[in-house]
């Protein structure tokens, strides 16, 4: 294969797709798009320039070839974590540690595997981009310039627990795609490079761009908040959680969210609905002009139940909920229209807020916790007062769907304190934010939030003087 055939750019790209997964499309009595609507759609994407396709610069010198995490390794070690017990829910920024001998025993095996993966990766891609490129290039190294050892056998009882694993790395041809809606354009590539061990990796046709973070910019974006309803005090709370996530024009296709998008990730999840539905039905329900203008006329669109819906431009079909993913991991440009509504469209941006408040802002959940031995109900905010508070819980449920060990932390202080109100948790809020820590510590002063005070109460008698430590715990 002549060297510059396989790595120059790929011609434009109009109606291509590679299968994500075999998903029978789901139907609909009524279209969501009419014929003419379908025929317009196919004509702009049809236009010289609109998308296309190609390897980095890079790999006109060293080659198309790079290591990445495969997708299959990576479900088989969040099936390990899973299977091995690992006290909670595996974070997505860290692995979780071993809690026994035998554990960090097989972490150790895992970790020599993914090794000799990587470098056995390392090597093909070498092999594979002299090949590519004609010219002798300098030989594969790992990070740590050592060169690893073959792991051995998997131990047996991993091996009953978990399974033979796949290649944890491979050589892979990551490419770049470029949309041009016009007023816009947007470049992302594909075979995201993700952290080592990553256990929700799925998609290599995915793509990801972190965005504009909304870090640094929260006095700024006031005005816009104002106009979506919400409070200042709100505003740093919800600032303070992004900047865990993105901006308003972050996307990530590549993971178990399946489409991700926004602030604070709105993800379609495996029904292709979800939080990210709920966003675009909100917009489309506010402001039908703006959603005609950033999302149907590329092709997108949402059902009135909150199903994501994408045109299969080749066939003008319509792909709902599952098969809408499928479809938007596969067809680049779809991913990059929420990229562009981010950027340019304040009713994207409002929708966005919107339903972050809606969702995921805890202060008017409602939490039952045993005081003084009888149930008890009140809201999130009759007990949690500061921004530090809601900024803690609010992580969590964003990235987890629910509290955690709220009530039984609570259940516990009450008991210890012996508090006879479940208003009365107020004056616990310290030990009880300090407790839930979970991804980041809101209390640090590095987050300029109101932060509650340890008031230094005295457990009563009846109590048995433990009070949960902080750290991370289960979602």
């Amino acid at each position: 294969m002549p060297a510059t055939g396989y790595i120059a750019k790929i011609g434009l790209v109009c109606f291509a797709a590679v299968s994500v997964a075999a998903i029978t499309p789901l139907r609909r009595d009524t279209p969501m798009f009419t014929q003419d609507e379908i025929r317009a759609i196919q004509a702009f994407w049809g236009q010289p320039g609109r998308h296309g396709s190609g390897f980095p610069p890079s790999a006109a010198q060293s080659g198309p070839y790079a290591p990445r995490q495969t997708a299959e390794g990576s479900k088989w070690l969040l099936d390990y974590f899973k299977a091995r017990g690992n006290g909670g829910k595996i974070l997505p920024t860290q692995n979780p540690a071993a809690t026994t001998e035998r554990q960090a025993i097989w972490d150790s095996w895992i970790e020599q595997r993914y090794t000799w993966d990587e470098w056995q990766a390392r090597i093909r891609c070498w092999d594979l981009n002299q090949k590519e490129t004609g010219r002798a290039l300098p030989g594969p190294s790992m990070p740590d310039g050592q060169t690893p050892a073959q792991p051995g056998p998997i131990p047996d009882d991993l091996k009953a627990l978990a399974g033979e694993p796949p290649a944890f790395v491979a050589a892979v041809t990551p490419k770049l795609y470029t949309t041009d809606f016009g007023d816009f354009v947007h470049t992302a590539g594909d075979n995201v490079a993700v952290r080592r061990k990553y256990a929700y990796y799925r998609f290599p046709a995915g793509i990801m761009d972190a965005g504009t973070p909304m870090k640094g910019d929260v006095k700024a974006l006031e005005p816009l908040f104002a106009k979506a309803g919400v409070t200042d005090s709100q505003l740093r709370v919800m600032g303070a959680v992004s900047m865990l996530e993105g901006g308003f024009d972050s996307i990530n296709t590549y993971d178990t969210g399946y489409v991700s998008a926004g602030f604070i990730q709105f993800a379609s999840l495996s029904e292709g609905a979800g939080s990210l539905g709920a966003v675009l039905l909100e917009m489309k329900q506010h402001d039908p002009k703006a959603f005609q203008s950033d999302f149907r006329r590329f092709g997108l669109d949402v059902t009135s139940d909150g199903r994501l819906v994408a045109l299969q431009l080749e066939t003008g079909e319509e792909r709902i909920g599952p098969a809408a993913n499928a479809e938007i991991i596969n067809n680049r440009r779809y991913a990059s229209a929420f990229v562009r509504a981010g950027r340019l469209s304040q009713a994207f941006r409002m929708a966005q807020i919107r339903v972050a408040v809606d969702r995921y802002y805890p202060a008017d959940d409602l939490v039952t916790v045993t005081v003084a031995g009888s149930p008890q109900t009140a809201k999130v905010r009759d007990f949690i007062k500061t921004e530090a508070g809601m900024a803690t819980l609010m992580d969590r449920k964003v990235n987890t769907g629910k509290f955690g060990d709220l009530v039984p932390i609570c259940e516990s202080l009450a008991a210890d304190y012996g508090l006879s109100d479940i208003k009365e948790l107020a004056k616990l809020e310290f030990q009880i934010v300090r407790a839930m820590k979970y991804r980041k510590d809101y209390m640090d002063q590095a987050y300029t939030l109101t932060k509650p005070r340890d008031l230094g109460l005295t457990r009563s008698r009846g109590g048995d003087g433990r009070t949960p430590p902080p750290g991370k715990r289960g979602g």
